[in-house]
């Protein structure tokens, strides 16, 4: 069953390989369809299924997903009994945030979560499920750069984010003179003018930094360069990988670098989290 590993053999096998729009459907902005195009290819990756045809694509994403998200509700995708999975596109490796739209970043996944559908929290049997981000950069029709980075390595506790929200939310509620509505937003106020034909909608528009900035100070030296991959991985969930031998002999014989660092916990900076780093470039 595919997971993180899988997904890095495959994609460093296929390095060079033209990401193209083959998704069978029309995206009309151009920002949007290099985002559609990337997701397309990096679940094809889990999936083992780059370059296949696609009835190969639909049979293998059946056996490795349980659910495949859509644009308005996260994840992206889960894999079935294994991680739940968000892919985030940059138009440059400069950008120095991600936008996470109204859906604050997340170090794990619950099926409580309001944001997530149903289909979504009745694709299997689960109640929390770890939180893989990747992000990736295409130069021209060919991925440039990724960088595949654990939730609980890079973001804070729900509570923390949920804590701004509530505060802004009793903020809005304790206005005078206008009408508050009932909103899974963080507010909305109607009947606004004379004619109380217009409302605002307040919607969020979380950021958060982009892990090639926050994790600069691991990949410094590395400069000159057309392909680059990145990974970092909790030690204890990386060694519980049923491939990790197979992943690790592919490793050696690619001549990728697997490392130890400490990770600052994100909930607790003082305290640091055993971790691999994984990283190849050409």
């Amino acid at each position: 069953m595919g997971n993180i590993l899988t997904a890095i053999q495959r994609i460093i096998e296929n390095t060079g390989f033209e990401i193209v729009d083959d998704t069978q459907h029309i995206i009309q902005n151009r920002a949007n369809q290099k985002g559609e195009v990337l997701e397309y290819y990096v679940k094809n990756a889990f999936a083992d299924c780059i370059g296949k045809d696609i009835r190969y694509i639909k049979t293998a994403r059946n056996q490795t997903f349980s659910y495949l998200g859509n644009s308005s509700n996260p994840p992206d995708a889960m894999l079935r009994g294994g991680d739940a999975i968000e892919i985030k596109k940059i138009t440059s490796i400069k950008t120095p945030q991600l936008q996470f739209n109204s859906s604050y970043p997340k170090n794990k996944l619950y099926s409580d979560n309001p944001k997530i559908c149903k289909k979504c929290k009745d694709c299997e049997i689960w109640h929390e499920k770890d939180m893989l981000y990747v992000v990736g950069q295409i130069d021209g029709h060919e991925l440039h750069d990724i960088f595949f980075i654990y939730g609980n390595l890079y973001c804070d506790s729900p509570d923390v984010y949920e804590n701004v929200e509530n505060l802004i939310k009793e903020s809005l509620n304790s206005l005078n003179d206008v009408e508050i509505a009932n909103t899974k937003e963080l507010g909305r106020i109607n009947n606004v003018d004379h004619l109380e034909i217009s409302d605002l909608r307040i919607r969020g528009m979380w950021l958060i930094k982009s892990p090639f900035h926050h994790f600069q100070y691991l990949t410094e030296n590395i400069n000159d360069y057309t392909f680059r991959l990145i990974a970092l991985i909790p030690e204890d969930k990386y060694n519980n990988f049923e491939n990790v031998t197979e992943f690790e002999s592919f490793c050696i014989e690619k001549g990728i670098s697997i490392s130890d660092e400490n990770i600052e916990d994100p909930q607790n900076p003082a305290e640091l989290i055993d971790s691999k780093l994984i990283i190849y470039y050409h």
